[in-house]
């Protein structure tokens, strides 16, 4: 089976999962806007309200979370398109740039997060922003998932440290290391962390949200959202820019095509363990737990559909998405990747190769 068709630009990746839309999803994009209004994030802000709507934030995470309330699918939206804003606050310039626009932002959103009482008129709109919607999560969640998710934004900013480390000293870490930075420096512990208190199941148990195996389903999320996106924007990259193919490039001396490949083979092989996994644990754990598994099973697919789309992911050359019904590769069992073989661990024993 054809992974990569270059004539067409095609990539054929597994995930059998359907993709369902929130039905309210643009109603709550509208109120959204209103709330990033209310900060002049397109005005004082000087970010072009189109430059937001092209991110389509709503339409994606809406896919995540089907069953939401609206009212926490307002919050994970606006995460969302904040969350974009700010990538490219973090992302855009030379690595001294983008250094010292780091040193100037992450003081501000750990005083947010941390004192989110502090009168601080100075901070930027998109700060503002940020320290409301830190309210907002105390107001819907527990003191638990609050405290879960003002974590997850101290793993963010810890990784985008490392990557701007990186950056600067031109080089581009292993593979192994890739797969791990990747999941800090791209908040997708935040974004997990977001589903669970919007995603309308309720707290997870600690125990449950702990165990290794939830930990192993919640991290393959993780890795393959960002090598979902990595697939679809290499073409818009440059060849040092953090991205798995120019990483296994580097590491491994392949050309591009081979090393398109290489991640929609290790995107399938991730694939065939969450479903595998995610089967095994659902009947085990409370509803609670099943609910955000069976967003996580959304997520991916509404995350790969939207990187196939979205235009803040498209370059020059078209990129088409093909969902097929077979991994591309016969085995499916522990890459050798350290970082995350572990997860197949998690597996009864009889199932943990093939």
């Amino acid at each position: 089976m054809p992974e990569l068709s270059v004539e067409t630009g095609t990539l054929a990746l597994y995930c059998p999962i359907p993709l369902v839309l929130h039905p309210n999803a643009a109603a709550v994009q509208g109120r959204s806007f209103a709330w990033m209004e209310r900060f002049r994030l397109f005005g004082d802000g000087r970010i072009p309200r189109e430059n937001a709507l092209a991110t389509e934030s709503a339409r994606v995470t809406g896919s995540m979370m089907p069953s939401a309330p609206d009212d926490l699918l307002l919050l994970f939206v606006t995460y969302m398109y904040w969350g974009f804003m700010v990538d490219d606050l973090v992302d855009v310039g030379t690595p001294e740039q983008r250094s010292q626009q780091y040193r100037e932002l992450a003081p501000r959103l750990l005083r947010a997060l941390e004192s989110p009482l502090v009168d601080a008129p100075d901070d930027p709109p998109y700060v503002a922003l940020f320290r409301d919607m830190r309210g907002y999560v105390a107001q819907h969640a527990s003191p638990a998932q609050t405290r879960l998710w003002v974590d997850a934004f101290h793993e963010w900013l810890l990784g985008v440290a490392l990557e701007l480390v990186d950056a600067r000293c031109g080089v581009l870490p292993t593979v192994d290391g890739y797969l791990f930075i990747k999941m800090f420096s791209s908040a997708a512990r935040a974004v997990t962390s977001t589903l669970e208190i919007c995603g309308g199941g309720g707290e997870l148990p600690a125990e449950e949200r702990e165990s290794p195996a939830v930990t192993a389903l919640t991290q393959a999320v993780s890795v393959l959202m960002n090598l979902y996106a990595d697939l679809f924007s290499h073409g818009k990259e440059a060849s040092g820019d953090y991205n798995i193919i120019n990483v296994l490039m580097a590491e491994t001396g392949v050309d591009r095509d081979a090393a398109v490949g290489e991640a929609i083979g290790l995107c399938d092989r991730v694939m065939v363990l969450f479903l595998r996994l995610r089967a095994e644990v659902a009947p085990r754990v409370t509803p609670q737990t099943r609910a955000y598994l069976d967003n996580l099973g959304a997520t991916l697919s509404g995350v790969l559909d939207w990187c196939a789309t979205a235009a803040r992911l498209k370059s020059g050359r078209a990129t088409r998405l093909e969902r097929v019904d077979q991994p591309s590769r016969a085995d499916t069992g522990a890459p050798p990747y350290p970082n995350i073989a572990w997860w197949w661990d998690q597996l009864d024993s009889s199932q943990g190769s093939r």
